[in-house]
């Protein structure tokens, strides 16, 4: 299946193509984490969160060729608040 084909399956609320689209994704984001915060658990707090935030607001992306970029603005977002708390 086509990557934005996941992304709009994912859209209309297919968790099986949304949980696939986090899978190869998730190895960039916990990486990413880890820069922001050099700490093991919390960065996998931090993918966790974000994957939690990208699932309750999928429907608002707008464009599917941006999914990954989309995704990783939520982490860094996410990782910029965990680190002013």
């Amino acid at each position: 299946m086509l990557f934005q084909d996941k992304v709009k399956k994912a859209k209309r609320g297919n968790d099986k193509a949304f949980q696939e689209l986090i899978e190869a994704e998730k190895e960039k984001l916990y990486r990413m984490a880890y820069l922001y915060v050099k700490n093991e658990s919390d960065a996998i707090d931090i993918v966790h969160e974000t994957i939690y935030k990208a699932y309750i607001s999928i429907k608002k992306l707008k464009e599917t060729n941006y999914f990954s970029n989309w995704l990783t603005r939520i982490l860094i977002n996410t990782a910029l608040d965990f680190k002013k708390k």
